[in-house]
């Protein structure tokens, strides 16, 4: 079934942004009262809007740059502000390859107005997942060079934080990833970059300067080709002074969250986020690192000991 997903799934772009949102309504239906607005040059849907007392989600949604939209990603963001009592406006950022890079990057940014417009004093969190998280480290890193005022927290789930794609998980993982193909990532990669270098840092921002960021949580399953991305974003915002917290999922595969309604693990993962959410934005910091449904060690980047050989049966 993930095999034939709008992830990995043969046509053109078009098509694949057809069937992701066609996969996104067979899953779950939109949430009550969602209301579409305009936030810059793009658009986006208050799923809940902000009130007094009550943190902002901003949600930035995955697909490649390319084929996700808000709608396909409605329910998720819809469960996570639930569970982490937030407000949230999910994004409809203008994708590649008709806008290349940085149309993104600004979308996000002009979100981020839109949000300190409206709730000025209310506590931040940037989340999303795939593309859509390395969006939001992108986001908080122009942020901090242009010293506005960061966000309370980073939720970044199964990030794709090098376009490059040159991470050692892409070989050691290609047999075992149900959903993500490395060519596949590499060709919407130049799609998303236009004739920019992709090792630019709001391109590929493991290659930026990870000092400064706000507490970043990190959710990432052991059978995806994009877990050294994680592992290594990890381990260079703590290099470098940071908070980041890792979720490791050894036996969850790429967007595992995304199907929730189906999977356990999918709500147990958004719980958990929920939780930090909630902790963080209330000022009672940070969680530790755990595992995620099993007792497996957290393991190193470039190792692959954590996940099967095989895609799940």
């Amino acid at each position: 079934m993930l095999q034939r997903a709008a992830l990995r799934g043969p046509g053109t772009v078009p098509q694949r942004r057809i069937a992701y949102e066609r996969a996104a309504e067979a899953l779950a239906a939109p949430p009550a009262g969602a209301e579409t607005v305009t936030v810059g040059a793009a658009s986006g849907i208050w799923i809940r809007r902000p009130a007094a007392g009550r943190p902002v989600l901003l949600y930035l949604h995955g697909g490649f740059y390319s084929i996700g939209s808000a709608r396909s990603h409605l329910h998720l963001a819809d469960l996570l502000a639930d569970l982490s009592g937030a407000a949230c406006l999910v994004l409809d950022y203008r994708r590649a390859p008709e806008h290349p890079f940085p149309a993104a990057v600004a979308d996000a940014l002009a979100a981020v107005e839109t949000i300190r417009a409206v709730a000025p004093v209310s506590p931040l969190v940037i989340a999303g997942d795939s593309a859509g998280a390395g969006l939001a480290l992108s986001v908080a890193m122009r942020l901090r060079d242009g010293r506005a005022a960061a966000p309370d927290l980073l939720v970044l789930l199964s990030p794709w934080a090098d376009l490059t794609c040159s991470a050692g998980s892409h070989r050691e993982l290609a047999s075992a990833d149900p959903v993500l193909a490395t060519e596949d990532l590499l060709a919407m990669a130049a799609g998303y970059a236009g004739g920019a270098d992709r090792r630019h840092p709001e391109i590929s921002p493991i290659f930026g300067d990870l000092a400064g960021l706000p507490p970043v949580l990190v959710q990432v399953g052991g059978q995806e080709v994009l877990l050294d991305d994680a592992l290594m974003l990890v381990e260079g915002i703590r290099a470098a002074g940071g908070e980041a917290v890792l979720h490791h999922w050894p036996h969850m595969f790429h967007g595992w969250q995304w199907y929730h309604p189906l999977l356990p693990e999918g709500v147990r993962a958004l719980r958990d986020a929920g939780q930090v959410i909630r902790a963080v934005t209330a000022g009672a910091g940070t969680a530790p690192d755990r595992n995620g449904g099993c007792a497996a060690s957290t393991p190193g980047p470039g190792t692959a000991s954590s996940a099967p050989t095989g895609p799940p049966g």
